[in-house]
């Protein structure tokens, strides 16, 4: 999660209608006129501009600095340069994909290499064949398109909606179809998920006009139709620490953190916008009302679920999910799993698809003591930075363990401690040290000449330790293991054990520590 160095940007342009009469929805009362589209065809077609400029100077800003990593992402903002985007969703008011210029935007976008997916919301009325071919005739490429397409039953039929999610998904258009959750539409809500194909996940959405809480009936019923339904019905508390990398555009360059959210006081178009935020917005919400709100936001979750860019709403149904604990799972200044965190943890483990891991830098013990109400979600995971795997929940658990031997080595650092002014901390497993932790006070982090000593002290003289380690720095704390040990070989380790490939699998984390491990993945969050 903390390696996901492109952003997503959210676009709404100024088309206020739409070609559907729904009762309950205002724009679909209004109908816009030659000048109205054209001014929303020009500040598109503005917003797209802007933003292959922006690409083309941040590609060459990263072929500068020799690199994409997260020192030189900080260093390009502190800098006021542009922002990479990897991700582009258009969130119109009414029906966008009925006019030609969305499609040919989305396909100029399409066609850049850096920019991994393009899409919209949509109620899918336009003419499929004619509208891709625009988007295909401007350089997209069908497998970064997505849709997020809503099913509205006042105005199309289960079966013409389902066959119309079929006939794109063929075209390699990943999609994902939604539905309001009116209990009177409960069994043609059923009838649309037997119809559509099993690859489309269909995600009914909560009836904030309802007035009332659903029945444990009814919660049982939508669930039936979408396996993640009890995810509408925990609130989500705004944290505007957690949405940061993602922005939502007007029209006329104004920029919010998401759909709800305040007006941040720039514009888009503002070359030194970027210089004024220099961190996350304020925001004076105390709910994250909607899925546009809180699933673009850096929760973990989010991003097990679907994926690096989870405002599409399109699963990804890993086989296993490795987790980093302190910053990823226990978010900073927290001291444990968030509510809704919990809440879509427990939802995957009760389904049994997908094998839950922790993958971090504290012992088994110290795991256990810190994760404790959840433990029993998960299946072991990589412990010691990669020197203790463990697979609990087979026929027999399974365990690896990359041990360093000798004693000399750990007293010539206790000897060192008071004038380093650290304190020594052995993790063992049968009675052989697998990590060693010097700890600063004060949370004063490790200079690089003296982590550098350390590794002297660690390679020459007779208590020199007896095989190669590796050494590294996680705040105030330096981390001594096995060299061969790392969270990505430990998920390889536990992938080979579960019979899977590390593509099928997710992973999570917000350190370098992570880096190897979150890439590895296919599903990196």
């Amino acid at each position: 999660m903390g390696f996901m160095e492109k952003e997503t940007v959210l676009y709404r342009g100024s088309l206020k209608s739409c070609n559907y009469r729904c009762s309950y929805c205002p724009f679909s009362k209004h109908r816009g006129s030659e000048r109205e589209y054209e001014r929303d065809r020009r500040q598109w077609f503005r917003f797209v501009d802007s933003l292959l400029e922006d690409r083309g100077e941040a590609e060459r800003g990263r072929e500068r600095e020799g690199g994409c990593g997260q020192e030189s992402r900080r260093e390009r903002e502190r800098e006021g340069q542009p922002r990479s985007v990897g991700a582009l969703m258009v969130v119109p008011y009414g029906e966008a994909l009925i006019h030609g210029w969305y499609w040919q935007g989305l396909g100029r976008l399409a066609a850049k290499d850096e920019m991994d997916c393009v899409g919209a919301q949509t109620n899918l009325s336009f003419p499929v064949e004619q509208s891709l071919e625009e988007y295909r005739n401007a350089g997209g490429q069908m497998g970064k398109l997505r849709l997020w397409a809503t099913f509205h039953p006042e105005m199309t039929d289960v079966k013409t909606f389902a066959e119309r999610c079929r006939e794109l998904q063929d075209t390699g258009t990943l999609i994902c179809a939604g539905a309001v959750g009116v209990p009177g539409n409960m069994e043609v809500i059923w009838r649309l998920r037997q119809l559509l194909p099993d690859g489309i996940y269909l995600w009914v959405n909560k009836m904030d006009g309802l007035g009332r809480c659903y029945t444990e009936e009814e919660i049982r019923g939508f669930r039936q139709a979408d396996p993640l339904f009890d995810r509408e019905l925990v609130p989500v508390e705004a944290d505007s620490r957690k949405c940061a990398g993602r922005l939502f555009v007007e029209a006329d360059g104004r920029v919010r953190a998401c759909n709800i959210s305040g007006d941040l006081g720039i514009n888009w178009y503002d070359r030194d916008w970027r210089e004024a935020v220099p961190g996350p917005p304020v925001c004076v919400r105390k709910r994250c009302s909607c899925y546009l709100a809180y699933g673009g936001r850096k929760d973990v979750m989010n991003r097990v679920l679907f994926g690096p860019y989870p405002v599409f709403r399109i699963p990804q149904n890993p086989g296993a999910v490795f987790l980093d604990i302190d910053g990823t799972l226990i978010g900073e200044g927290e001291r444990k799993v968030s509510r809704f965190a919990k809440a879509d943890l427990e939802l995957i483990a009760s389904q049994g698809k997908t094998r839950l891991f922790f993958a971090t830098s504290l012992p088994y013990e110290e795991a256990v003591r810190k994760c404790g109400e959840i433990w029993g979600l998960f299946s072991g995971g990589v412990f010691s930075a990669g020197a203790h795997v463990v697979l609990h929940g087979e026929s027999k658990d399974r365990e690896r363990v990359c041990l360093m031997a000798g004693r000399m080595w750990i007293e010539r650092l206790r000897e060192e401690s008071p004038r380093g002014h650290f304190r020594v901390l052995v993790y063992e497993r049968w009675g052989i040290a697998c990590k060693v932790t010097l700890v600063r006070s004060g949370k004063k982090p490790w200079q690089e000449q003296e982590i550098n000593q350390v590794r002297r002290w660690l390679r020459e003289g007779p208590e020199a330790v007896g095989r190669p380690v590796r050494v590294f720095e996680e705040g105030a704390c330096l981390q001594i293991v096995a060299e061969e040990a790392c969270k990505e070989e430990g998920v390889k380790t536990l992938c080979g054990w579960l019979g899977i490939s590390p593509r099928q699998a997710a992973a999570a984390g917000d350190s370098r520590e992570d880096r190897n491990m979150v890439l590895l993945c296919g599903g990196g969050a």
